[in-house]
């Protein structure tokens, strides 16, 4: 069997749960690609210790470069579940030495490398090195289900959530046994949850807990921890708390590796401070005391550290420690981590009644989340600044889902055509705060006008334009039904092709018509199906007008107005009469009627 049949063959084994019979198969096989993949097999087992010297024999076995390069990243894995206060420089050796892949050995090698650094917490190294394409070498054979996983991963411990999302699908697609369906489907969760799809993410975690998948090995354990962190995306914290004790077999979550074990400790840690119960929070806080001055634990366990000092009322060490755990996420890129702590800095600051500062930077962190589909951050960060009774600005046509109560009903309001003084005298507020609410309104609808928001916001009337269109012209119903829809006087005129004036005087004739006092008024009426006349309906137009003085009867009416008249030569003696009359600076209408609300 050659190199690539070796490592096909172990890793298939591994996927299915049989590492330890790679172990035993390969004992007996000379060369260093067998001693890398026993090395490999252990690591999958937990057994981190034989897996490093596994990775140092066959690196002293070598016989080529890509012989070297497979044990350095066994090496840097096993590193990652070690206890040793110092990584090796199996890592940055690797890294150092890998060149543009020529087969699939290249490629299974940088993918164990990239694995190498996100299981170090190192995700900047890790989104350097990773490519989908290096998956293309091992397309067909089961195991690049997992190795589309592991781009997922980066990209998703990364907070680029929408890029993840793709890797996720694929794997997904590509799992053709059930250990790797679980797998990539909890993959598939923690993306999920943490783009804040509720809905799937609860369905993706009750199916792998369903499944009664024993943890034995490291894909069984991981696909308990990636639950986890999908059902804690969503703010599932107890159901987080019971798939890590799951996944981690006993109270020091021993057999994880030193990220997840920190990571593990700290969703422990969470769930008990959120239930109120500081014993329990404390107890899994000194089981991470072994890992305080780890350098792959370190930040993760300063975040710890700053819960538990948050839940003891030691505002000002929870702040400190914060800080540190900030920095170093941002040195590694972990900025699912990253997010996560300054949502805890921000809440001891809010504790502390330094709101301001808290409002600052969840605003900024919310912005810079919901540009890469971290969507879960919005949901903590406005959990913590709901304790100040502060909001974040909603997401931009989000619509009614990222209205608050106040603001579902001020949009009501304004759907049923009230002005902005009206709604205020209504709900006993100020005329302010209403022009507050309505600013939230258009932004989570993605419109500019509240016309715009009727066109948006509320379904079509069976009845719309009904009423009004019987006393309209052709060309007036025409106009007004593209008002109805939010369109500026310019959009109408385009899309008639007429010209702005002409759309002027149709929505201003409109407006007499209809008695409606406002664009709003009328959009209203037209998709209400209700209005109030103005003028006279149909035929007894043309009497009541030459009742009037000539020029004020032909002021009444526009082009189409005229055109319309049922009364056989009745505009063309109204014009001539009233050219009589006319002085020659007199204007036929006068301006629109405005809004004024709609100009703020």
């Amino acid at each position: 069997m050659d190199d690539r049949g070796t490592v096909a063959r172990a890793v298939d084994l591994m996927v299915e749960g049989r590492a330890d019979q790679v172990v035993a198969e390969l004992e007996e096989q000379v060369g260093s690609t067998a001693r890398s993949m026993i090395g490999m097999a252990h690591f999958w087992l937990g057994e981190f210790e034989a897996a490093e010297r596994a990775g140092r024999a066959a690196l002293t076995g070598a016989g080529s470069e890509v012989d070297r390069r497979l044990a350095l990243a066994v090496v840097a894995l096993a590193d990652a579940g070690l206890m040793r206060p110092t990584l090796s420089s199996a890592l940055d050796d690797v890294v150092a030495a890998l060149g543009p892949s020529d087969d699939a050995l290249d490629d299974f090698v940088r993918y164990l490398v990239a694995e190498a650094a996100l299981t170090q917490a190192r995700l900047g190294v890790a989104a350097s090195l990773w490519d989908d394409t290096v998956t293309e070498s091992w397309r067909g054979h089961s195991y690049r289900a997992m190795m589309l996983a592991t781009g997922a991963r980066i990209a998703a411990f990364g907070g680029r959530i929408d890029e993840a999302q793709v890797s996720a699908r694929q794997a997904v697609a590509e799992a053709d046994s059930e250990r790797a369906r679980l797998l990539t489907m909890s993959v598939a969760g923690l993306v999920s949850g943490n783009s804040s799809d509720v809905m799937s993410t609860t369905s993706l975690v009750d199916e792998i807990q369903a499944a009664g998948l024993s943890a034995h090995d490291h894909l069984s354990r991981g696909l308990h921890l990636l639950a986890a962190f999908a059902a804690v995306a969503i703010g599932d914290v107890a159901q987080s708390a019971s798939l890590v004790l799951i996944a981690g077999g006993d109270a020091g979550l021993s057999r994880f590796t030193v990220i997840d074990r920190a990571l593990g400790l700290e969703l422990l840690v969470a769930a008990a401070v959120e239930l109120g119960d500081r014993d329990a929070a404390e107890a899994w806080g000194a089981q991470a005391e072994t890992l305080v001055d780890h350098p792959i634990a370190r930040p993760t366990i300063l975040r710890l550290k700053a819960r538990l000092a948050e839940m003891a009322g030691e505002r000002e060490r929870a702040i400190e420690l914060a800080e540190q755990a900030v920095e170093g996420c941002r040195l590694d890129s972990r900025n699912v981590e990253l997010a996560e702590t300054e949502v805890v800095l921000a809440r001891v600051r809010v504790a502390g009644n330094d709101v301001s500062t808290a409002v600052r930077s969840m605003r900024d962190l919310v912005a810079a989340s919901d540009r890469l589909g971290h969507h879960a951050v919005r949901r903590a960060a406005g959990q913590t600044l709901g304790r100040a009774g502060r909001r974040l600005p909603p997401v931009i046509g989000d619509g009614w889902p990222a209205l608050s109560a106040r603001e579902a009903e001020i949009a009501r309001l304004i759907m049923a055509g009230r002005e902005t003084t009206q709604i205020a005298r209504l709900l006993f507020i100020s005329p302010h705060t209403v022009r507050v609410h309505t600013s939230r309104i258009l932004a989570a609808f993605g419109v500019g006008t509240r016309v715009q928001l009727l066109a948006h916001a509320a379904p079509p009337s069976q009845a719309a334009g009904s009423a009004m269109g019987e006393v309209l012209t052709p060309r007036q119903r025409d106009v007004v039904a593209l008002v109805a829809e939010g369109l500026s006087n310019a959009e109408v005129a385009a899309r008639l092709d007429v010209t702005v004036k002409a759309v002027e005087k149709h929505v201003s004739a409109a407006l007499r018509r209809s008695g409606a006092r406002s664009r709003l008024d009328l959009a209203h009426a037209w998709a209400s199906g209700s209005v109030e006349l103005g003028v006279g309906e149909g035929e007894d137009l043309a009497p009541e007008l030459f009742e009037r003085g000539p020029v004020e009867a032909l002021a009444l009416l526009d082009r189409d107005d005229r055109d319309d008249l049922p009364v056989g030569g009745a505009a063309r003696d109204l014009e001539a009469l009233a050219a009589e009359h006319r002085p020659e600076c007199q204007e036929g209408l006068g301006p629109d009627a405005v809004d004024v609300d709609d100009l703020r």
